[in-house]
């Protein structure tokens, strides 16, 4: 039998990622667009993990959190918030909600673990799919090239935004790992012309802690996620999970 998680969100394409790739992963995962509902859900059917975005209208997250513990003290609770102090006023965990979904996914990933609700097995997100690497540090296109080979994908290098916007046109990645700052051509405006050469193309920028200003400009030009060098190799795994989980 599948562990059932319980996923609440007045946002339409929230619930739909959520739903992806927790499915995606052998979770049986039901959604609801408010706190209201997430309620009537739980008077039907009991769930392994229940997941709360903290600003819903009519009943928010808090709120929710609340009347689910008058009746169930025991069943793990997110909420999807910037307010740490909800966890010990709540009992529950609270996992910042921000554009970049591979770090909620990895929380809640790693909690599953941690309460031990198992899935099922399954292949990885998106296999043989085209992944262009950006980096003119040789170092770092060979660490991703690695990794990624090694989990069945398909590493593309390129060492300059001139080199990357050639192989877009004629190798069509479905995602590109694109360093933020690079020699010649920056990795912003790189961003931007991919996006005007194949929209569809996945793009996640790489940065260093001290480009994390950047990041909202990489967003608002397209950028679906971003990971901050040197590469956390779990962060790396949960950002192929939420961006390549429709390819399968």
């Amino acid at each position: 039998m599948l562990e059932k998680i319980l996923v609440a969100d007045d946002d339409i394409k929230v619930r739909e990622r959520f739903y992806e790739i927790l499915s995606s992963l052998g979770y049986k995962v039901t959604c609801a667009p408010s706190g209201s509902e997430a309620l009537l859900r739980l008077t039907e059917e009991k769930y392994r993990l229940i997941v709360l975005d903290e600003d819903m209208p009519s009943l928010s997250g808090p709120e929710t959190a609340r009347k689910i513990r008058e009746f169930d003290k025991d069943t793990p609770i997110v909420i999807l918030s910037d307010k740490e102090e909800l966890s010990s006023l709540l009992s529950v965990q609270v996992i910042k909600k921000d554009f970049s979904t591979h770090l909620m996914l990895r929380r809640i990933l790693e909690l599953l673990k941690e309460e031990g609700i198992v899935r099922r097995e399954s292949s990885p997100a998106g296999l043989e799919a085209k992944i262009l690497i950006v980096d003119d540090n040789p170092q770092i296109r060979e660490v991703l090239y690695s990794f990624l080979d090694k989990r069945g994908y398909k590493p593309i290098l390129a060492s300059s935004g001139e080199e990357a916007l050639m192989k877009v046109k004629i190798e069509k990645p479905q995602l590109v790992f694109l360093d933020i700052r690079m020699p010649g051509m920056d990795g912003l405006l790189v961003l931007k012309k991919i996006k005007e050469i194949k929209p569809s193309t996945k793009v996640v920028m790489l940065t260093s802690a001290q480009e994390a200003y950047m990041v909202e400009q990489a967003k608002s030009l397209g950028a679906e996620d971003y990971l901050t060098k040197p590469c956390d190799f779990k962060e790396l795994e949960a950002v192929l999970l939420s961006l390549l989980v429709s390819e399968k």
